[in-house]
């Protein structure tokens, strides 16, 4: 077999924060020159795959095990599923102390399943222990149980959900291709929309050597999938051995001129390393320390630059003798030494539209992963859906009374520079799930600079897989309305202002109804201790209604102002708001104000 295939069993990924270890030292002036300066530091990872055997039963140290990897006598070779606990969190300490900082998943033993809510929260306490995040998680792709995956890795704290391979039915021909592009497409749309990132594939060599004709033009599988695939919701996790030697390529030119097309779709690489790269396809290439073999990663790692998140180091039957000479050739030095912004994905809670801002607010903690001091100079929320979120306060630039944010630093870890952003999630459509991000701007590589933000007002309606229309209930009211102007005292007159609002259904049914949530004084408009004589009096216009349509007084509770039979689009209402002012009312000076909620509901979605 050309390639070492890998069956990942259903498991979850963890996202942690915590301190960095230890720099390469004195190894670092000893870096093979292929691998260059290394992988930039915060964004060091590895697939535990390569440990599987040792968390099982302490196998896979090879003749020279790193001194930094400390395990119990008692536990040195047991199976028992304590003892893999143990040697996990040594596994997790040495891993620190080699500047990784985050890693990728698999369904090792003693992992938790999906429905395992306390070793969950138990292996995220370990990854938090020590500075660890699970930028990614080799795991079951079937849509059947999606949903209880993305459950876990939201425990966990995950942002990436992929596999060792493709969801059914896989690249073995053109319609398959295509059918796998769409379900891929599936998967991450709603990973995105829970609050995770996209969904990730990840290459063998038959990604590149299975060719298609595609719109007349023949092309490999992976570019099918690419083309053929959301960017939004789908990205690639490159392993740069098996294209490497796919494309009988030492030089690292074709790895890494794929990532160079595909730009930021290529946000995972699996480094690692083997010699007889150049052989022709099926011949097998053996894996090697990374740094030890034939590939030059240098143009790799320099296509890398601002479009690559994660690099998993990788060695498919490696050791942790391996792992030492790896680790030590990939830590970052010189340029690739900087600091590195973490943050992970956010979801909101979900709020009616028209909620301000600063009444929804979620903290988003950011913080410094890398090796060096790392100075934050703005931050932005930017995406389609950018206007449903804002920057309520922040304390990570210089203008928000934040400062540079320390890094993790070497044993004995000091606390990894932290920060704060406030971000309030405003929808402005009822029945919709919002997606945007935090954009950064600091001294950290592009990719870490953005964080997801997922928010979904009330009401929104599950989305079918399929040609269904969506149930929908969109209400849009501008916030900017709603003066009567300047009371006048001892002058007797009605003052009014309107609303234009705008109605969209898919429904069989739907209401406008208008609540004031003010127990004390419902339906009066208030100054302080003070409020007026006469109640708010509201009416709603359609297109054809007469003007002399009557005024009613607002009260307590839900009063409804327009109900419809059936669907509606953009169907434009004027809601008249009246305040009488009689000639001998006493007026306190100040502002009377009132906010007042408008719902549109339906009892047949």
């Amino acid at each position: 077999m050309r390639a070492l295939r890998r069956r990942a069993i259903g498991c979850a990924a963890v996202a942690a924060t915590g301190a960095v270890l230890l720099a390469a030292g004195s190894a670092q002036a000893q870096k093979p020159e292929k691998v260059g300066n290394g992988i930039p530091t915060g964004q060091m990872g590895v697939q535990l795959f390569n440990y599987g055997g040792f968390i099982s039963n302490g196998g896979g140290l090879g003749a020279n095990p790193p001194a930094a990897l400390v395990v119990p006598a008692t536990c040195a070779t047991s199976t028992s599923s304590e003892c893999r606990w143990t040697r996990l969190e040594s596994l997790f300490a040495y891993l620190q102390s080699k500047g990784v900082t985050n890693v990728e998943l698999f369904g090792h033993q003693n992992f938790p399943g999906n429905a395992d809510t306390a070793g969950l929260n138990r292996y995220r306490v370990l990854l938090d222990t020590y500075g660890l995040h699970a930028g990614g998680w080799h795991g079951g792709m079937s849509e059947t149980d999606w949903d209880a995956r993305i459950a876990a890795a939201k425990i966990l704290g995950a942002d990436y959900l992929g596999s060792g391979g493709f969801p059914n039915p896989g690249i073995n021909s053109y319609a398959d291709t295509l059918a796998t592009a769409q379900a891929l497409n599936r998967l991450g749309k709603r990973s995105i929309e829970a609050g995770l990132g996209p969904v990730y594939f990840h290459n063998h060599q038959t990604e590149f050597t299975n060719k298609y004709v595609d719109d007349g033009v023949l092309k490999s599988a992976i570019d099918i999938i690419m083309e053929r695939t959301d960017a939004r919701w789908v990205v690639a996790e490159l392993d740069v051995k098996w294209s490497s030697d796919a494309l009988d390529d030492v030089t690292g030119t074709q790895s890494a001129a794929f990532i160079t097309k595909y730009g930021t779709r290529v946000q995972l690489l699996h480094i690692k390393d083997g010699v007889n790269i150049a052989n022709p396809f099926p011949a097998s290439a053996p894996h090697v320390a990374t740094g030890t073999g034939e590939i030059d990663f240098r143009p790799i790692f320099a296509a890398a630059v601002n479009n690559v998140r994660y690099y998993h180091q990788e060695h498919d039957g490696g050791s942790l003798t391996d792992a030492e000479v790896s680790l030590t050739n990939l830590k970052g030095i010189g340029p690739a030494a900087l600091g590195t912004v973490f943050g992970l994905p956010t979801t909101f809670n979900s709020v009616a539209a028209g909620t301000p801002a600063a009444n929804n607010v979620t903290p988003v903690t950011l913080s410094n992963t890398g090796d060096l001091p790392l100075t934050i100079t703005n931050i932005q929320i930017q995406g389609t859906d950018a206007v449903d979120f804002a920057v309520v306060s922040q304390n990570c630039t210089a203008a928000g009374g934040g400062g540079p944010l320390a890094p993790g630093g070497t044993v004995p870890n000091p606390p990894r520079g932290k920060c704060t952003v406030n971000v309030g999630f405003k929808p402005t459509r009822t029945n919709y799930t919002s997606v945007a991000r935090i954009q950064v701007t600091s001294g950290s590589n592009a990719p870490t600079e953005q964080i997801l933000l997922v928010g979904k007002s009330t009401g929104d309606a599950q989305v079918p897989i399929g040609g269904n229309v969506e149930s929908l209930l969109n209400l849009s009211i501008p916030t900017n309305g709603g003066s009567f102007g300047t009371f006048v005292p001892g002058i007797a007159a009605n003052y009014n202002t309107a609303l234009a609002a705008n109605v969209t259904t898919t429904t069989a049914d739907a209401a406008l109804t208008v609540t004031d949530p003010d127990a004390a004084n419902p339906g009066y408009l208030v100054n302080g201790a003070f409020k007026l004589a006469s109640p708010v009096t509201i009416r709603t216009l359609g297109l054809g209604d007469p003007a002399s349509t009557p005024f009613t007084p607002l009260g307590a509770g839900s009063m409804s102002l327009r109900s419809w039979s059936g669907p509606v689009t953009n169907e434009q209402l004027t809601i008249g708001l009246r305040q009488a002012i009689s000639n001998s009312e006493a007026l306190r000076a100040g502002n009377y104000s009132k906010t007042l909620t408008f719902t549109l509901s339906t009892t047949t979605p």
